[in-house]
Order: structure tokens, then C-alpha cells, then sequence
């Protein structure tokens, strides 16, 4: 299969707005017929340049460029930093593997030779994917020396903000590739890397309450280490089981509050699990910030409708207002089937589904038995006039204040839209989360319940 070498130019500090053309002269060593090309990202959409390479491995790039982008070797990316009006040389050596494989000359050069080794440490990560197991011992002693020539490669950079910058990333870069190391290994051969001595060593290192050094995702995989290596003794809930841990091994009551804040929001927003309350108490217990307190227990409180809005109960009543500001009640339509759809404006997959709402509604327009509503989340309700008057939507429309903040949305746990529901003429709900009018057999369904 034929071989590409891609290359992307990154900006790094102040994007310039003169045009200013980058010069790039390459030479690429033992070339034998590889595509090179520079590729430009601007939003979704890419640009791509094939360089007119020599036999000989040698090539010259002039570009008006000012958009960000990456470089990659054989499939490696690599960030650059240049600016409009840079000259720079690169050689890139085929047969040479790490660090040496690629060096930048002219023009920040100092930056582009560190982004690249700092780029090897990704080789690492591929190494673990293989499938074989790596002691903890070895994959370090690679990563070391790895961060040992990106740390040389820093203290040669000029360009004091962007040293800082990587600096701080050199600092936590142990962290992370140590806990990647983790969750990698893990999934493969989970015994030998919880035994590891090396590793165990490695985590026992950190200190959790460093607030330079730490984040979220450097406490959530110490912890979750821990919670491993327990499983076969302690089989309590995990959820507590992680809060404990918080308590136990974060003394700094400020790293605390947030972590234990920030674990919570990412469990509220989780799978279903029936103990949440028992979670959020024991929560409520090791953090101390009543605003994160409170604003979790409103979370909590939509979290648990979940359970409480269901087939075969009485739809929660609630009100709306129609286009021209008249309000209306769920309770309304006692007496009818009501088919609602919930949606957005901003909402791309629910306009996708307005014209098998369209089709449903002129399906049934003559049956005096269901009617259709519409209800709005959107937050500004001229956009949402605008685009009812634009497509024309021939059913009822309606908006519900608050938008996704409001009552109807939480009491009805509505967590993603489109959703679709469907109300019998008693107020009982038939289907609280019923199928796309999309969906293949839909209108049929719907006449099947209507003929019962």
C-alpha cells in the first residue's frame, strides 16, 4: 500500500494577518515514492497541497498559510509553530526511528524540534496497544528518557510564554502517561498491572492535593486504581465506595469540594442507578459548599423523575404558550390522544424529523381522536416564531418557559431532543419516550392504539 508522509502547519502564538508566504525546503532521506502533502483545517473542511517531490528527496513549498493544522510523518502528527514569512528547512530520515527521524531548521526551530519529541511520547501509547504486557518498570524507564530529550529540546525555546506554557505540561506529563499506562494495560491484563509493584509505588507517589500537578482525571484514575485492586474484598457500591476514597485521601477541603462537585455532575449525567439518593447523601457529607450542594440536589431532583415518570401514570400537568402568547395546559386536551414532540430550533436532528411530524399530522388531520402539539425549549421565542411562520407548520405550536431549564423539561426527564411522547384522552401516559415519527411503522402503531 502506497505510503504518505502528511504535513499540517500549526500556528502557535499570535496568528499574523499579513500575507507574509511560509517557505518550507525539505529533504527527505532513503525516498522511495512517498505522497507528501500539507493539508490546512479551517472548521470542518480541509485544504490539501501534494508536494512535487524529487527524486532525489528534495522539494520547496511556498503558501499564503494561515490556518492551524498539525504535522504527520508516516502516519505520526506532529504540532508546528510557525507564522507568516517563516523560512525553515526539515529532514526527515526514513531509517532513523525517535527523536532524530525529523529535524526542523530556520524559523522556530527550537519550538518545532521539541513539539516533535514530545510527539514520540504517542509511540508509547502505541507500543501498549499491541496487546503484549510491558512491566510499568520498562514502559517508565522509555518515557523518561523520552521526557528527558523534549525537557532538553524546552530549555532551548526563546519564546518565554510558549515555555511556560509546555513547561506546565512537562510538569503533569508523568501523571498522565503513568495513568494512561494504567488504562490501557488494564483493559488486556488487568491482575499483572493492579500486582505491579512498580506501578503500585507509582501511584502511592501521588500526592492528591497537590493543586499544580493534579486535575480531575489524574484523582479519578488514582482512585479508580485503588478501587480496582479492592474489588475482590470490597464488593459495596462503587459510587460510595469512590466518594469514600475522596474523603479519605483528599485532605485540602477547596480540591475536596470541587472534585467531589465534579464527580457528582458526571454521575447525575450517567446510566440510571436506583441508589443515586444514597450516593448524593454520602456527597453531602464531604463537601462543604453549600452553591455546589444545592445546585447538585436540583440536578438530583431531575435525576430521580427518571423513575418516577413512566408508562401507565398520570402525565404531570404543565403550561405552555401558543404563537400568540395564549396559554394553555396539558389538561386541555383531556379527552383527546395528544402525539407530543419536543424540540429546538438549534436542535439538528429534531428539524430533521419536522417533516414525519408534517406527515403523521396530515395522516390523522380527520381523526378527532388524537391531536398533535409541538413543544418548543428554545429560550428565544422570536426564533422560534420565525421558524414556525418559515415552514409552515400546520399543527399546534407551543413553547414552554425556561426552555430546557423549565419545569416540563426536568419533570418530564427529558435528558436529549427530539423526544416524542404520547398521552391517552384520560392524561395517562402511554409512552414517555416513544419512537421517532421516522421510524418505519409509526403511523400505524399509532392507529393500532387509537383502535383499541
Amino acid at each position: 500500500m502506497e505510503k504518505y508522509i502528511i504535513l499540517f502547519l500549526l500556528f502557535c502564538g499570535i496568528v499574523s494577518t499579513t500575507n507574509a508566504q511560509i517557505r518550507m525546503q525539505g529533504t527527505v532521506k532513503h525516498y522511495k515514492g512517498e505522497c507528501l502533502t500539507i493539508s490546512y483545517h479551517e472548521g470542518r473542511n480541509e485544504l490539501v497541497d501534494t508536494l512535487q517531490v524529487g527524486k532525489n528527496g528534495k522539494f520547496v513549498y511556498q503558501h499564503e498559510q494561515h490556518l492551524p493544522a498539525s504535522l504527520s510523518v508516516m502516519e505520526q502528527k506532529i504540532p508546528l509553530c510557525l507564522e507568516p514569512g517563516d523560512q525553515f528547512s526539515v529532514v526527515i530520515d526514513l531509517k532513523k526511528e525517535g527523536s532524530e527521524r525529523v529535524v526542523f531548521k530556520g524559523d522556530r526551530s527550537a519550538e518545532n524540534n521539541y513539539q516533535y519529541a514530545m510527539s514520540q511520547l504517542a509511540s508509547l501509547q502505541e507500543e501498549l496497544m499491541s496487546g503484549e504486557y510491558v512491566a510499568f518498570k520498562d514502559y517508565r524507564k522509555k518515557l523518561d528518557e523520552k521526557a528527558r530529550i523534549a525537557q532538553e529540546r524546552l530549555e532551548k525555546v526563546t519564546d518565554e510564554r510558549l515555555r511556560e506554557k509546555w513547561a506546565r505540561l512537562q510538569n503533569v506529563l508523568p501523571l498522565y502517561m503513568g495513568l494512561d499506562y494504567y488504562g490501557i494495560v488494564h483493559r488486556a491484563n488487568p491482575d499483572k498491572v493492579v500486582a505491579d509493584p512498580d506501578f503500585t509505588a507509582f501511584i502511592q507517589s501521588i500526592d492528591l492535593n497537590d493543586r499544580d500537578r493534579v486535575d480531575y482525571n489524574v484523582i479519578f484514575g488514582v482512585i479508580n486504581w485503588y478501587l480496582d485492586k479492592d474489588n475482590k474484598t470490597d464488593t459495596r457500591d462503587r459510587f460510595i465506595r469512590y466518594l469514600e476514597m475522596v474523603e479519605k485521601m483528599i485532605t485540602d477541603q477547596q480540591v475536596r469540594n470541587e472534585h467531589a462537585t465534579a464527580y457528582m455532575n458526571w454521575r447525575l449525567k450517567g446510566e440510571k442507578v436506583t441508589n443515586m439518593q444514597e450516593v448524593f447523601d454520602k456527597y453531602k457529607t464531604i463537601c462543604t459548599d453549600t452553591a455546589s450542594i444545592a445546585a447538585c440536589q436540583e440536578k438530583l431532583n431531575v435525576y430521580l423523575n427518571y423513575f418516577k415518570i413512566r408508562n401507565g401514570i398520570e402525565a404531570p400537568d404543565f403550561e405552555m404558550v401558543d404563537v400568540n402568547g395564549q396559554k394553555c395546559r396539558l389538561s386541555d386536551f383531556r379527552g383527546k390522544m395528544v402525539y407530543i414532540d419536543v424540540w429546538a430550533t438549534w436542535c439538528a436532528p429534531c428539524k430533521a424529523e419536522i417533516p414525519h411530524v408534517a406527515a403523521l399530522h396530515e395522516k390523522f388531520k380527520n381523526d378527532d381522536r388524537i391531536v398533535f402539539i409541538s413543544i418548543s425549549v428554545d429560550t428565544r421565542t422570536k426564533a422560534w416564531k420565525k421558524m414556525v411562520e418559515e415552514k409552515n407548520l400546520a399543527w399546534q405550536q407551543f413553547i414552554v418557559e425556561g426552555g430546557t431549564d423549565s419545569f416540563f423539561y426536568k419533570q418530564y426527564a427529558i435528558e436529549f431532543i427530539p423526544r416524542f411522547m404520547l398521552i391517552d384522552k384520560n392524561g395517562i401516559i402511554v409512552e414517555v419516550d416513544y419512537m421517532k415519527p421516522s421510524v418505519p411503522g409509526c403511523a400505524d402503531h399509532i392507529k393500532a392504539i387509537l383502535d383499541k
